[in-house]
């Protein structure tokens, strides 16, 4: 029909504008970050980090130097929506980045989503704080998006299995496609980066970078690495609302 030709359209022609960067380095990185260079496997990855591992990890003092030298271009450096992580170490990244407005200042919205935070439970420094004293830390922050006041998604016991965790990341994608913003800054982890757009069936990375020296789209992110997306989505013709739900998200990465 004309009505869902029109609505096809729309969903066509939605996109967003949307520079994604990972923290800065934090406490349980340095050791950790060295051997991942280096090439050790996943599992001694994980126990230097365990070796290194403490609450909510926040940033080292390189972290907070690396968050404050982070280049965006100028037509980049205005946001509709500034979006972070609940973890400290992306929420502090975030301010280091796009500082916090004085009070007679507007500026654009902060908003924490839980679905970027990093692969869950097991370390300590993927449990986030509790709302209130989110709150009082980072008060120009709406943390209306964590649910519950102290951390229950964190499982002591237990990490999340990486395909959990690319849903995550592509739910947390799915989420700002639907908000009404366009140009868009979102701060996240290295690991549910990586999932997301490597083990997602939903989400197809492409690149119209022209620059010669660039590293491929499914690389790791370093820590404070900003890259650039154009974010889109495909249609759906079904009249099943599950896959209505279910769109695929492009990731087209492009240059500054």
């Amino acid at each position: 029909t004309m009505s869902q030709r029109a609505s096809l359209q729309v969903l066509a022609s939605t996109s967003k504008r949307v520079s994604i960067v990972r923290h800065g380095q934090a406490m349980h990185n340095p050791r950790a970050e060295v051997a991942k260079a280096n090439g050790c496997s996943m599992e001694e990855f994980i126990a230097i980090m365990r070796e290194d591992d403490c609450l909510d990890a926040p940033l080292t003092d390189l972290g907070k130097e690396q968050a404050k030298t982070v280049k965006l271009p100028t037509t980049k450096s205005t946001f509709d929506l500034v979006v972070s992580s609940p973890l400290s170490r992306a929420l502090q990244t975030a301010d280091a980045i796009c500082p916090p407005p004085s009070a007679a200042v507007s500026s654009c919205k902060r908003v924490c989503c839980e679905h970027f935070r990093e692969v869950n439970g097991d370390l300590l420094n993927a449990k986030r704080r509790s709302r209130s004293e989110l709150e009082k830390l980072f008060s120009s922050w709406d943390f209306s998006d964590l649910s519950t006041e102290e951390d229950s998604l964190w499982t002591p016991d237990e990490m999340e299995e990486f395909p959990a965790v690319a849903e995550r990341g592509y739910l947390g994608l799915d989420w700002l496609m639907k908000r009404p913003e366009e140009s868009i800054l979102l701060v996240a982890h290295g690991g549910i980066l990586r999932y997301l757009m490597t083990i997602h069936p939903h989400i197809s990375l492409q690149d119209e970078r022209k620059s010669a020296d660039k590293k491929p789209v499914e690389a790791r992110f370093d820590n404070c690495e900003v890259r650039h997306y154009r974010l889109s989505w495909s249609g759906s013709s079904s009249d099943n609302e599950e896959e209505k739900q279910r769109r695929k998200i492009f990731m087209i990465e492009v240059d500054p």
